[in-house]
């Protein structure tokens, strides 16, 4: 009976030891967040909001701006299934006539080459690209191969793009996404639209839960990071560079523009660039007229929780591991707290799962208790008067901050029955997080033991009925 009397007591000795210890780190990542609440709101308080409204001045500039050439991107591993209804999405979409569609495919997916072939039959604005290597190789990879045949293109046409953008094969484009490239392009080197993801049913707490992860980033954190450090990260979707930028990332990758050996080159894009003094915009536009009220691009995200885990966990090995390794640190402490935010996965992704661990071991302790008269009690996790009792208030403080600002900015976007979803979701976005942390970290081991390098580690994807799709907005 000693023994698992000892045996419990250092058992309940762990559980504090690891209480207190993410009590702290809580504490810290929670204050961290809380530095860019502040900047915001700050920010706006003063009249300097993130977001540019369209009024009919501002729209009647951008429509009357000389069409610049612009080439878009589209690279497409086994997208029969979405790939016709993005370029028909596309060509009926787009307010602009000086574009041309690229789609990268591989010689070893023939149903994909035949759904681009059939739309390049209807489009003349649309080329198939097939690539060197079959597939998966990496999204990187396909990029360049459409790069390649961009430039052949230009010879032969006697064309040169001004502009080249990328997106996904699943991307809802906006009408007037090309002429916001237009207008900002060539006063700034990469421009990058909002991402937002489409809505599912309300009961779809893995898919939505995107949206409020995308809401207030793109709403808010975008606009606090360009503002502190002009640095702009593409999203690997609704991206546009100059030719300068092109050149410029060239000349920094053994004359291949995108990385091969990234998950999320698209990331680290934004960081090269700013490092050659190239200049970064995230044009967050509002069009409150519109049945959604920006500029941006949309999509569904992953409904399972295994396709977002797969989905998470490649952005965590390119974002976390493969950027730490490729990017470093900066000299500028401003750029480095931006890089600590994109990295610190690493311990909070673990402490939440800790976080969980203590409540269900604190409630079954009082379950236990209150049960049994004469079960054992051991000494209290959290004694009164206690400084971890200051801590665990300020962390609720945090926590409460957290709910607010993350229904504040669902509910802005996607109507308020929705924000108030958005409460719940964050146990669901913390448990996807945390098993994406685990793979990803797998998976980085696995490569470095067999020397391998990683490929596309692609999700199914959706593309929607756009019929259905007037999303109803809060205001701000």
């Amino acid at each position: 009976m000693t023994v698992w009397i000892d045996a419990a007591a250092a058992y309940w000795l762990l559980v504090k030891i690891l209480l207190y210890l993410a009590a702290l780190l809580i504490l810290l990542s929670g204050c961290d967040d809380a530095v860019v609440d502040v900047v915001y709101w700050v920010r706006r308080l003063l009249g300097r909001p993130p977001h540019i409204r369209m009024d009919e001045s501002l729209k009647s500039q951008i429509m009357a701006m000389p069409e610049q050439p612009i080439a878009v991107m589209v690279p497409a591993w086994q997208e029969w299934a979405v790939i016709h209804k993005m370029v028909e999405r596309a060509a009926s979409a787009f307010q602009y006539r000086h574009y041309h569609l690229f789609i990268g495919t591989y010689p070893n997916d023939e149903k994909t080459q035949s759904a681009v072939d059939e739309a390049a039959r209807i489009h003349d604005h649309v080329h198939k690209v097939v690539t060197r290597n079959p597939g998966p190789t990496t999204k990187a990879d396909c990029l360049n191969n459409i790069i390649r045949f961009i430039s052949q293109f230009e010879q032969a046409q006697g064309i040169r793009f001004t502009i080249i953008a990328y997106h996904d094969a699943e991307d809802v484009v906006h009408p007037l996404e090309l002429k916001v490239f237009n207008y900002f392009i060539p006063t700034y080197d990469l421009i990058q639209l909002p991402v937002f993801p489409l809505p599912r049913a309300r009961y779809r707490l893995i898919s939505n839960h995107y949206m409020d992860e995308f809401g207030e980033a793109h709403c808010k954190d975008m606009g606090v990071r360009e503002a502190l450090t002009g640095n702009v990260p593409s999203a690997g979707v609704g991206t546009a560079f100059s030719r300068q930028a092109i050149a410029t990332l060239e000349a920094l990758n053994r004359h291949q523009v995108f990385d091969t050996s990234s998950l999320t080159e698209d990331y680290q894009i934004g960081f090269r660039l700013h490092a050659q003094g190239l200049r970064a915009h995230f044009a967050l536009i509002r069009t409150p007229e519109d049945p959604f009220p920006y500029v941006s691009v949309r999509e569904y995200f992953p409904a399972t929780i295994k396709r977002a885990i797969r989905q998470k966990s490649r952005w965590i090995v390119g974002i976390v591991f493969q950027g730490w390794r490729s990017l470093g640190w900066s000299r500028k402490l401003r750029l480095s707290y931006i890089l600590m935010r994109d990295r610190k996965a690493v311990v909070t992704n673990p402490t939440n799962l800790v976080g969980y661990f203590i409540v269900v071991n604190i409630v079954v302790m009082e379950l236990y208790t209150g049960l049994d008269d004469d079960a054992w009690w051991f000494p209290s996790l959290i004694p009164y008067d206690s400084w971890l009792w200051n801590i665990l208030y300020i962390n609720g403080f945090i926590l409460l901050n957290r709910v607010i600002q993350r229904l504040y900015f669902t509910g802005h976007l996607y109507g308020w029955t929705h924000g108030l979803l958005s409460i719940p979701r964050m146990i669901s976005a913390n448990i996807v997080n945390f098993i994406a942390y685990f793979r990803a970290l797998r998976q980085v081991k696995a490569a470095k033991r067999t020397g391998d390098e990683m490929v596309w580690d692609k999700t199914d994807h959706e593309f929607p009925d756009m019929s259905t799709q007037a999303t109803r907005t809060g205001d701000t």
